[in-house]
């Protein structure tokens, strides 16, 4: 555990902040990929879509440098709140709340843009990554990473598995088809982006092998965040005869540097003509 937040926040807040360090030691090699595509020079202005509670903002900040500016956005109020509140900020790394789908973008502010799962929510995909297009000075580019699909992820599938005998099949089957797989179809990323303006478009499978830490550590993120963490949260009743399973399940790939789980992603890269 982390810390423990505040009731009055977003639940998936909430569920961040409780698992914030092992969550972040997950997570940070697969955004490291997208922020190395992206070749990111001194005094560089970009943009981090779907930023959360932070960390990939700092990262970005930290390769623009001072003469540089990062501007992290999401669409949940309490995570800009608690990203603002870092006490390591830069004064080049700025965070707003808002939808990017909607924003009035200032043309042509940004000479990069960058997210890490932040992607896959949209409910227009083309209206929104047209407005981040918008956003992009010509000659600029956007790198981000989404997942593949439940079945080559590992990281989401070994969890669900190991409880699956526990849980009403109904909720299988509403996590197989949850947004977060959205752009798990490489053919419909570049549909999508062709049609927003992106030309260039890259988009490359990357596997890598992730660990959150300790079996206690990693038990505690696929018990609130992914496929299993989901369905858990909303069905919290569920929580105490899956815990146990999924114990059981991750301490059979426990090592040295706790249990390994293979993250399958889709490295996008794209530019503005």
């Amino acid at each position: 555990m982390d810390v423990e937040p505040p009731l009055d926040q977003h639940p998936r807040v909430v569920e961040w902040l409780r698992i914030r360090a092992p969550l972040e030691r997950q997570l940070q090699p697969l955004g490291e990929a997208a922020i190395a595509a992206l070749a990111l020079l001194p005094g560089e202005r970009v943009l981090d879509l779907g930023c959360g509670i932070g960390g990939t903002p700092q990262a970005i900040a930290e390769a623009v440098g001072e003469d540089g500016y990062v501007l992290g956005m999401d669409v949940i109020q309490s995570a800009i709140d608690v990203a603002r509140s870092c006490a390591d900020n830069p004064p080049h790394l700025d965070f707003e709340c808002g939808d990017v789908e909607t924003y009035q973008f200032s043309l042509g502010s940004f000479d990069a843009v960058f997210s890490r799962f932040g992607t896959m929510f949209f409910s227009e995909p083309v209206a929104a990554f047209s407005n981040v297009r918008k956003a992009i000075r010509a000659g600029g580019r956007i790198a981000f990473v989404c997942w593949r699909d439940l079945a080559a992820n590992e990281l989401d599938h070994l969890p669900l598995r190991a409880v699956s005998h526990l849980l009403p099949p109904e909720l299988i089957e509403e996590t197989e088809a949850a947004a977060w797989f959205s752009l798990s179809d490489p053919c419909g990323i570049r549909a999508t982006l062709t049609a927003a303006g992106f030309t260039n478009i890259r988009v490359q499978a990357h596997d890598v092998m992730v660990r959150a830490g300790d079996l206690q550590s990693t038990v505690d993120v696929c018990a609130r965040v992914g496929a299993l963490g989901s369905i858990l949260r909303q069905h919290p009743h569920l929580r105490g005869i899956a815990t146990p399973a999924l114990m059981e399940a991750l301490r059979e790939r426990d090592g040295q540097r706790g249990p390994a789980l293979c993250a399958a992603i889709w490295m996008v890269v794209a530019s503005v003509p």
